[in-house]
């Protein structure tokens, strides 16, 4: 593997110091066109690449400690499903609303009774999230290399907003893409289209952070070079292509950048 041109060198060991919590980061083979690609100018971000949502399952196990984890897992694959299910079918109900009504389904299927109370104290989780160790300083180190940053996310608007002024994201990242603004979760090529929308850039000069395997697959299929940020060490989808790097921190982003 050749080392990347020396101006991007000192911007990959940088990121990785900043980011690094322990794990490398693996990114594809270069190639002959990558000496001829843009570089990137601006990074899109799932979520849950910055921001740790392990707390709603933890808020989850609290309030039913008998059947917490079964129930975090349930109500996470099923609000999934119905976000596939709308943007398949054309309709778009927000993330607040998909989540109680995945939340209600799966308590009802568990047999678990919850008030109306409790569901929405459990939803409004999403929106108090804590950044991951790694996030501040690698934004930091971004935004002084120029680069510009934003969420897109399927998590509505006033959730992102929250989380940024909570945790201070604020001061690097541009106003986050919510897909409340084209009415369609991720993986639709709407959801993906609003990054080159927003930062006047073509998608040949964006690139895109996903924390889901599947959003990694989505963003490729749509055109972006893709760093997967696995935390939680999952397995990786076997369709192709796939991510351009991926690590379990955001050293990926580096390594992403460098290509």
């Amino acid at each position: 593997m050749q080392w990347p041109h020396p101006a991007r060198r000192s911007v990959l060991f940088s990121l990785v110091s900043a980011a690094a919590i322990g794990s490398r980061a693996r990114a594809r083979t270069p190639s002959a066109s990558d000496e001829h690609r843009p570089a990137i100018k601006a990074l899109a971000f799932d979520g849950f690449t910055l921001l740790d949502p392990r707390p709603v399952g933890a808020a989850v196990s609290r309030m039913v400690p008998d059947k917490g984890a079964q129930l975090a897992a349930a109500w996470a694959n099923k609000l999934f499903a119905l976000s596939w299910l709308e943007t398949s079918a054309g309709r778009y109900s927000g993330f607040t609303a998909i989540a109680e009504a995945a939340l209600t389904f799966s308590a009802e299927a568990m047999d678990v009774d919850l008030t109306p109370q409790q569901k929405r104290a459990l939803v409004e989780v999403y929106g108090e999230l804590p950044a991951w160790p790694d996030t501040a300083a690698t934004l930091a180190a971004l935004r002084e290399a120029g680069v510009r940053l934003a969420f897109l996310s399927n998590l509505g608007a006033d959730m992102l907003q929250a989380n940024m002024r909570g945790n201070g994201l604020d001061r690097w990242m541009d106003p986050p893409l919510s897909t409340d603004r084209v009415r369609a979760f991720k993986p639709s090529p709407r959801a993906y289209a609003m990054a080159p929308q927003h930062f006047g850039l073509p998608r040949e000069e964006i690139g895109f952070v996903a924390f889901g395997g599947w959003d990694a697959l989505g963003a490729k299929w749509f055109g972006y070079r893709t760093a997967w940020i696995n935390r939680l060490g999952v397995t990786e989808e076997t369709l192709t292509p796939h991510p351009d790097a991926s690590a379990r921190d955001l050293s990926a982003i580096a390594a992403l950048r460098a290509l």
